[in-house]
């Protein structure tokens, strides 16, 4: 089945610097800056012949790249055609251009429309604002036309003032055979358009000034009378606005995919004042948004850095590799694979190249040195790495809820060296969190301790340096304990006893106080309900050293280490509701919560020994 009932036609996208020829208000809420010149005829660029320009749907758009207007000019590089047919974008260039729809084009002329609803804060509609006759802007597109729907037999279209232009043109293009029904919403009467058309159509203004503000473009699209034969429903706006129509044509309605379009046009978002007061409303193009979620959903990225990082790339060119040949020699790789990596390293900004020669960047000057943190998170046979590949594994988990096969921390335990690898990386947090335990816990009456938990061994190294009077023992299985007595200082080795068991087998002498490191999380609900009865029947007091997710978090590396922790475990991120849950099935007592310090939480509870 087709995608849809409009024919497409493709057009080479071109980089052209037009000129502002007219400006005029169409409303007191719509200005029309006319553009024009020799580039909107075939011409070269960049060394490359441009077709000229084509637009033939009354939808098509174009995208604007207006200049800073405190600097007066670009924030970036200025795009370049290619002699393969694409447009070289350099970085950040997307997110400053705007999307605009071509509201006419007169192919004698050369001559386009382009029409600016007016709002605050907007890149482009403040450009149109103030630009004047005679000034240039750089314009891409249109990229492609669609034409009127086949097969339909009438047309319901709505749309709010951003729609406006593709909405009236829409209107001049209809045939006298195709009728249609027409909502169009603005902000108050002034901004009524007169509008011409051949078809017999219906159109109904609704002003937002009458309602108090808010839209009806929803209600009344429902509401309308519905003509006879096969509708083609097309609505743009806000996106959040007109959201509701999607379900109502598909489920209502029942209007047959490829006979719906519903665009969002851009997003609602409020500017505030610094003193908090709301200063007025700014329209974010919503086509930006999808160029984000191309950037967000690109997997080469992740892993062409990562495999740099891992064969040495950086490191060879900082010792002397001036050539791709030169990298591929001195890390042992494939030559011509080697340089097709360096070309797509030289496009990420990691590598500069001047004809065969290569450099680093700024960015790849961090990398070079492989002792360093972002070079150690980055290798591929390094524990972090070696961790976050669970998210591969991560669909199967969405699914099932436990760890995808193959990918679980159980999985990753039986990688030669990772065992190792994981202790050293536990270790090294438990050197910053492990001083904080004495003050953040109430040691009064307390003389014996039991620690469970990778990196456990710097907790007793830090309790029984300052606290020399307390019993202090590491509770494990063989191999966990033998990683943790080895950071213990061997001065005070002999004060503190393994004992080697399960963390699931309650101790056979309860102690004053348990101290699990990071234990719980590593274990789904089930087992971590077991665990928690275990700590609990081992001692008077427990404390758990974790990370909590707060469920409304606005740290994407939080909600990351949730999905990571349910991958890895089943587990995810618990939140303090849930943890206490747990204690409380456990048959453990009242619960206590308390900051370490390093975003790490202490959770205390009484023991049930």
């Amino acid at each position: 089945m087709a995608a849809t009932v409009r024919e497409v036609e493709v057009f080479p996208i071109c980089i052209r610097e037009v000129e502002v020829l007219r400006v005029e208000d169409v409303t007191p809420g719509m200005r029309r800056v006319t553009v024009g010149g020799p580039a909107m005829d075939s011409h070269i660029r960049d060394g490359v012949r441009l077709p000229a320009v084509c637009t033939n749907g009354f939808d098509d758009d174009i995208k604007l790249l207006p200049v800073d207007p405190t600097t007066g000019v670009l924030p970036f590089d200025v795009p370049r055609n290619t002699d393969t047919g694409a447009v070289d974008w350099p970085a950040g260039s997307f997110q400053y251009s705007r999307t605009y729809t071509v509201r006419s084009y007169d192919a004698e002329t050369r001559e386009m429309a382009i029409d600016f609803a007016e709002h605050e804060g907007g890149l482009a509609s403040d450009w149109a604002y103030r630009v004047r006759p005679g000034e240039t802007i750089l314009m891409a597109g249109p990229k492609h036309s669609s034409s009127l729907p086949l097969e339909a037999e009438w047309m319901l279209v709505a749309g709010d003032q951003t729609a406006l232009p593709a909405i009236a043109r829409c209107l001049e293009m209809l045939p006298a055979d195709l009728p249609a029904t027409v909502i169009i919403e603005v902000a108050e009467p002034s901004h009524r358009q007169e509008l011409k058309c051949a078809a017999p159509v219906d159109i109904t203004w609704l002003f937002r000034s009458e309602n108090g503000g808010e839209s009806r473009l929803v209600e009344t699209t429902q509401a309308v009378e519905w003509r006879p034969g096969q509708p083609y429903l097309w609505v743009a706006g806000e996106a959040l606005t007109i959201k509701p129509l999607r379900r109502w044509a598909k489920q209502d309605r029942a209007i047959p995919k490829q006979f719906v379009e519903i665009a969002g046009y851009w997003r609602h978002r409020e500017v505030v004042h610094p003193d908090g007061r709301p200063q007025g409303i700014e329209a974010e193009a919503v086509p930006d948004a999808y160029e984000r979620l191309h950037e967000m959903s690109e997997l080469l990225p992740p892993l062409v850095i990562r495999a740099a990082v891992t064969v040495g790339v950086f490191a060879a060119v900082e010792g002397g590799a001036a050539t791709a040949a030169d990298i591929a020699a001195e890390c042992g790789t494939h030559p011509a694979a080697t340089a097709k990596l360096v070309r797509h390293l030289a496009l990420m900004d990691l590598l500069t190249v001047d004809g065969e020669r290569v450099g680093l960047t700024e960015m790849g000057s961090i990398l070079a040195d492989p002792d360093t943190f972002a070079s150690q998170a980055l290798h591929f046979g390094k524990v972090h790495t070696r961790l976050d590949m669970a998210f591969l594994g991560l669909l199967e988990t969405i699914r099932t809820g436990a760890p995808g096969v193959g990918h679980s921390f159980a999985d990753k335990q039986r990688e030669p060296g990772f065992a190792d690898d994981f202790h050293e990386e536990a270790a090294a947090g438990a050197v910053y969190r492990a001083p904080a335990l004495p003050d953040s816990v109430d040691l009064d009456g307390v003389r014996t301790v039991a620690i469970y938990g990778e990196g456990a061994g710097v907790y007793a190294d830090t309790l029984a340096r300052v606290r020399p009077d307390l019993a202090i023992s590491l509770v494990g299985l063989p191999a966990l304990n033998e990683r943790n007595a080895g950071d213990v200082a061997e001065s005070r080795r002999g004060r503190i006893e393994r004992v080697d068991r399960s963390e699931f087998t309650p101790l056979a002498h309860s102690v004053d106080l348990v101290v699990a490191v990071d234990l719980v999380d590593g274990h789904p609900d089930p087992d971590a309900r077991l665990l928690i009865g275990a700590l609990g029947a081992s001692a008077r007091r427990v404390v758990l050293v974790t990370d909590l997710l707060d469920p409304q978090t606005t740290d994407d590396h939080a909600t990351e280490d949730d999905l990571l922790k349910l991958c890895l475990y089943g587990s995810g991120r618990r939140t303090e509701a849930e943890l206490s849950a747990l204690i409380a099935e456990a048959g453990c007592g009242t619960t206590r919560f308390g900051s370490l310090g390093w975003g790490s939480t202490l959770v205390e509870f009484a023991g049930t020994s």
